[in-house]
């Protein structure tokens, strides 16, 4: 088996001589970049010593072995000795002469817009300004475009993972189309052979503005990034002020440039400039021209119409077309469109499938033409509707294309017939006299007869309409006789039912006689349903106010019965409880159920209750009148707070609509200056101490209602003089504000520092669309 795998003789002799013959090509490729340099430090050492080139080369050979250092770094640094490190002295002004014969002839006045380094003159590190020379050397002795990116990424990248450089050149309509790259796949380089200009690439940028771009991959930005890489340095190319393509440096990684870096960058790219000046010509960096007579051809023949040319694939399909030249009404209306891509103007016939037409002309040469079609169009800068006549032919391989507008040409019948249509109406004429008629579009199908069999006489036409109607049809046609144009609403029969509709008859008279007869019919069951709509619309708002005058009423009744008094006052040695309850101002408004009471028992002690019935109006009531006297009787015989809670809840528990509401329940006893007080659902309490208000964070139980045979807790709280405990319920608050609790509490400690208890009253302001209950039981000194 190991003699079946090893290759023959032969075979394996072949395989060993390409890879001799490959290591060979590479060491001399490698030895062409470095020549230049090498021969240049050669000439140096040889004027300075006064020896021969061969003298020379063996001092150059001894130096580096003694300095430990290769040959081709000591050329580097000796001549970074003699040479300005500065991006000018890469690039001078007057072209140097190629080192080697290499095939081409330079592009005068190309070169390389450098800038990202704001001193021109720092001082690059040796390391740096060896790794510049070199490749500075193997750029002036690339003999292509492909060799001289290659040369960037290897040497002046040092072949860093995912490096990349790559030339583009501009082209006229403001696309980017790639001359040659280093470190893309093919794949990548294929994709972005060509890039339009609607896609805002780095490219695009540094040729339209003539600067240097720099991106580090790390900061967010709006660029199209061509091929893959974050980081990246990009240069424009320019003859003279002119604009013609770009160098682009990339990386693999995000990362930061140094000072350092981006004065190494900029004599990179002014020294590859040198280089680009020389191939510049060689390479495919311009578009081929177009015969004189197709372009002059729209000139001559005038009207709106474009000559195409096509922009094909690596695949050889059309992916766009350029504008080669445009007739002179285009170039009035769209200003300069040449040499730019057609769907970059006009975005619009990819979706219409006029460009997808023009490629199928182009390939398969069928002349193109359609007629009266609908599209969408910018017409001065605002979008519309038009309708257009067509028509492209191929010559050779470009298209002429030409297009007319008719919406001004479109007929009046075929408007009116979309208006008839859109109002539902319709008109006819019968000539009495030749004996014929004349309906419109509209008519047949308001009376749903088809086209096709033609109009009616007019004796005939009544058959359309109800039977009850045709003897007014009749008066109708009778009263035209004495001149004057009549009306009259009648029924129509359609295939879908009966359908009302206005009549509008006028006659022509030649002296007693009716020459001619014009009916006008309009369908107005929208209108009818309108009005039946509307009035019983009219019928509900009327019931809805009589049932919100009648809640009115009852509202007032309650809050009367309710709250006979608005303010309530209670006072015992040492302490005094004050509430108030605000109606709702806001007209319209149900009873909503906050309540709040005090009594005062026959040891001297305070019991006070506030709460919050859930539901409006009766259901409300209900609820303050279940809750109100119970707790005040079960208070005043002597029943802690929680213990009404929890026999309250079991009360409203066992009820078939038993409501839900929150209940405070206070009991304070002067002798100690005590309070206990239990809530169940309700807002916590403030404290009110020193002037300042402080939330009493005590938990709450549910609401009442919400759990059968829940339990409550007694909270206590010793009092001092000048204390006051203070509930009230959610109208009182801002409910806007993010933390209306704290926004309260701080309103409520002004209010006290400023006029004490009688402050309380002025927080609630006077219109309200809620109701609102607020009590205060004060500690006095007394």
């Amino acid at each position: 088996m190991a003699r079946q795998a090893a290759p023959p003789p032969a075979e394996a002799d072949w395989v060993a001589r390409v890879q001799r013959l490959e290591a060979e090509l590479a060491g001399l490729r490698k030895a062409m970049r470095t020549r230049g340099l090498i021969e240049q430090a050669k000439g140096l050492l040889a004027e300075r010593f006064g020896s021969d080139p061969e003298s020379a080369f063996a001092r150059l050979s001894a130096m580096s072995q003694q300095r430990n250092v290769s040959v081709v770094d000591l050329a580097a640094d000796l001549v970074g000795a003699t040479v300005p490190d500065t991006a000018e002295a890469q690039d001078p002004p007057t072209a140097a002469a190629a080192p080697l014969d290499l095939p081409g002839r330079a592009t005068p006045g190309l070169r390389t817009i450098v800038g990202l380094d704001d001193d021109p003159a720092r001082t690059l590190p040796q390391a740096r300004a060896r790794v510049l020379r070199k490749c500075l050397a193997a750029l002036d002795a690339a003999p292509d475009f492909p060799t001289l990116a290659d040369v960037l990424v290897t040497v002046g990248l040092g072949d860093a993972p995912g490096a990349v450089a790559a030339v583009f050149s501009a082209e006229v309509d403001g696309a980017v189309r790639l001359v040659a790259s280093h470190g893309w796949p093919a794949q990548v380089a294929s994709e972005w052979q060509r890039s339009p200009s609607s896609l805002p690439t780095t490219i695009g940028a540094v040729v339209r503005t003539g600067r240097p771009l720099l991106l580090d991959g790390l900061q967010p930005h709006d660029f199209v990034l061509i091929g893959p890489g974050p980081a990246r340095a990009v240069y424009p190319l320019a003859v003279d002020d002119h604009m013609v393509g770009a160098l682009s440096l990339v990386w693999g990684e995000p990362r930061e440039f140094t000072a350092t870096d981006r004065a190494f960058l900029d004599r990179l790219a002014a020294g590859a400039g040198r280089a680009v000046r020389r191939l510049w010509s060689t390479a495919d960096t311009t578009p081929a021209a177009l015969p004189v007579w197709l372009a002059t051809a729209l000139d001559v023949l005038g009207g709106r119409g474009h000559l195409l040319t096509p922009v094909r694939g690596d695949d050889g399909s059309v992916e766009d077309f350029v504008i080669a030249a445009a007739g002179p009404a285009v170039r009035a209306s769209d200003g300069d469109t040449v040499g730019r891509l057609l769907l970059d103007v006009y975005p619009r016939l990819r979706v219409n499938g006029v460009f997808d037409a023009y490629v199928e002309l182009l390939s398969g040469d069928v002349p193109f033409a359609r007629e009266g079609v609908v599209e969408d169009a910018v017409v001065d800068g605002r979008p519309r509707r038009v309708i257009l006549n067509r028509r492209a032919a191929r010559v050779g391989d470009a298209l002429l294309a030409s297009w007319e507008r008719i919406d001004a040409a479109v007929s009046s019948d075929a408007r009116m017939a979309r208006l008839e249509t859109l109002s539902r109406s319709g008109w006819a004429e019968w000539d009495l006299q030749a004996g014929d008629a004349v309906w419109s579009p509209g008519l047949y199908g308001l009376v749903g007869r088809d086209q096709a069999h033609g109009p009616t006489t007019l004796d005939k036409f009544g058959s359309f309409f109800a039977t009850a109607d045709r003897g007014l049809l009749r008066e109708l046609l009778t009263g035209l006789a004495q001149g004057r144009p009549d009306l009259a609403l009648l029924r129509l029969n359609t295939a879908h039912g009966v359908v009302p509709v206005r009549v509008f008859a006028e006659a022509d008279l030649a002296g007693d006689d009716i020459r001619l007869i014009r009916l006008v019919l309009h369908d107005v069951s929208e209108q009818h349903a309108a009005e039946d709509r509307w009035t019983r619309s009219e019928t509900v708002a009327a019931a809805r106010q009589i049932q919100l005058a009648a809640e009115q009423s009852l509202t007032a009744n309650l809050t009367r019965l309710l709250y006979p008094g608005r303010d309530l006052v209670l006072h015992t040695p040492g302490a005094a409880v004050t509430g108030r309850h605000y109606a709702a101002t806001a007209p319209r408004t149900q009873l909503r159920g906050d309540f709040c009471d005090a009594e005062r028992l026959d040891d001297g002690s305070l019991l006070f209750v506030i709460g919050d019935a859930f539901g409006t109006g009766l259901v409300a009531a209900a609820a303050v009148v279940r809750l109100r006297f119970p707790v005040v009787t079960l208070g005043a015989a002597g029943t802690a707070p929680a213990e009404i809670l929890r026999i309250v809840n079991g009360m409203l528990m066992g009820a078939p609509d038993g409501p839900l509401a929150s209940l405070l329940i206070g009991h304070y006893q002067p002798a100690d200056r005590t309070l206990r007080w239990a809530s169940a659902g309700h807002l916590q309490p403030l404290l009110v101490r020193d002037g300042v208000a402080t939330v009493v964070d005590d938990p709450a139980g549910p609401l009442l209602g919400l759990l059968d045979g829940q339990r409550f807790d007694t909270h206590t709280l010793r009092l001092q003089p000048g204390d006051s405990f203070v509930s009230f319920t959610d109208g009182v608050l801002h409910k806007r504000k993010r933390d209306p609790l704290a926004e309260f509490a701080t309103r409520v400690a002004a209010a006290y520092r400023k006029d004490g208890t009688a402050g309380l009253w002025e927080l609630t302001p006077p219109e309200r669309d809620d109701e609102a209950c607020l009590l205060a039981l004060e500690i006095t000194a007394g």
